[in-house]
């Protein structure tokens, strides 16, 4: 049984080193919501948190086991729980302060209904042109069609509905 927590806490140990060093939290479980794909927080099971997990079940395993307990049931017990414990703290740690401040792309970012701008190709009937808009301070642009069919002059100022395959439904804006 030895064996078993000494392996634990050194695998934990030198894969929490080398992402520690190296990067990379890419094993994330996430849960689908139905029909929604958006991810509401962090999931418990993140690499961070298992890592640690496991790492301190081996090195509280192998340290009960050194210091004279002789009940395995209750060394796995304890470490089991210990290693609960601190994956949990690491979770807490990964919500709290790490994922709060992360700052990566959502789903959101990728909606541009209500989106305002300028076509710099004119639309000609249920044709296609092209509209110039500012995303986060960046000049884009967009296919477009109009909504309802009607031609819309290059220069016009018009709002995004929808996007359908890469396309933008708009209709003309007025102040």
């Amino acid at each position: 049984m030895m064996t078993l927590f000494a392996i634990c806490f050194f695998v934990g140990l030198v894969l929490t080193l080398l992402i520690t060093f190296f990067g990379g939290d890419f094993f994330d479980l996430h849960v689908d919501h139905g029909a929604a794909h958006g991810h509401g927080g962090p999931s418990f099971f993140n690499l961070s948190s298992i890592l640690a997990s496991l790492t301190v079940f081996g090195g509280m395993g192998y340290m009960l086991g050194k210091v004279g307990m002789t009940s395995v049931v209750l060394i796995v017990l304890i470490a089991v729980g210990a290693g609960l414990v601190i994956g949990w703290l690491f979770f807490l740690l990964y919500a709290k302060v790490i994922y709060k401040h992360d700052h990566s792309m959502k789903e959101s970012d990728f909606d541009l209904s209500g989106q305002l701008g300028k076509l710099s190709v004119a639309i000609h009937g249920t044709g296609i042109g092209e509209m110039m808009f500012v995303l986060q301070g960046t000049t884009r642009t967009l296919s477009v069609r109009s909504e309802q069919g009607e031609s819309i002059p290059k220069g016009a100022k018009v709002i995004i509905l929808h996007v359908n395959k890469g396309v933008a439904a708009v209709t003309r804006f007025s102040d």
